[in-house]
């Protein structure tokens, strides 16, 4: 585990767990053979939640924001899409659910045992201390970078901790700023092939 830790920050073990009660809403297909659209249901959505196709180089080839509470349903002709693999890409607060499937000669195949649920980084602030939690079952490769903000070289931004993690299922960590300066700060969270990026200030 690599880690350069500068500007005094303190780096302690998580006693709680942030990613506790995490659940997945379960998700439903339905063909509808005669018309060959694809009927896409999700159960328990929230206003602000985001649907998206995408192909397998992350192009986004459909996005919609949820705008009401509840059942989610919606009709797809997929058969218009070019052959080739694709996925279904379902954002929620804490997690995204990744659908795949393929287009080949107007047929549309869904591959159900590669579905997976991406589970995102949480991050929180209180009283001068940073809160991270990352739940990540395939036990991939996560790094966390923070950065403060400053005028002393072209990004803007001086890195003063980097930590990497491997082989781990629950990462917790507790990030303490009370002897280090006010200012901005920037926080990277790469992990699960994403850059998760969030700002805060002390």
């Amino acid at each position: 585990m690599k880690k350069v830790i500068t500007h005094s920050i303190c780096m302690l073990v998580m006693v709680t767990s942030i990613a506790t009660g995490f659940a997945n809403n379960l998700s439903s297909l339905k063909v509808e053979k005669e018309s060959m659209e694809i009927t896409l249901t999700l159960d328990n959505v929230k206003a602000g939640q985001q649907l998206s196709i995408k192909d397998i180089y992350g192009l986004v080839l459909y996005k919609k924001t949820i705008k009401q509470e509840g059942l989610f349903s919606n009709k797809f002709d997929l058969t218009a899409l070019p052959n080739g693999k694709y996925f279904f890409e379902y954002e929620k607060d804490f997690q995204i659910k990744i659908i795949p499937f393929k287009v080949a000669l107007n047929e549309v195949t869904f591959e159900k045992g590669k579905e997976k649920t991406i589970f995102k980084p949480v991050l929180k602030i209180k009283d001068n201390y940073l809160y991270f939690s990352k739940l990540d079952l395939g036990k991939e490769n996560v790094e966390i970078n923070i950065f403060y903000e400053s005028n002393r070289n072209s990004s803007g931004y001086d890195l003063v901790c980097n930590e990497e993690f491997t082989d781990s299922t629950k990462i917790e960590r507790i990030y303490s700023f009370k002897k280090i300066h006010e200012g901005k700060y920037k926080v990277v969270v790469t992990a699960n092939g994403r850059n998760y990026v969030e700002y805060f200030s002390i």
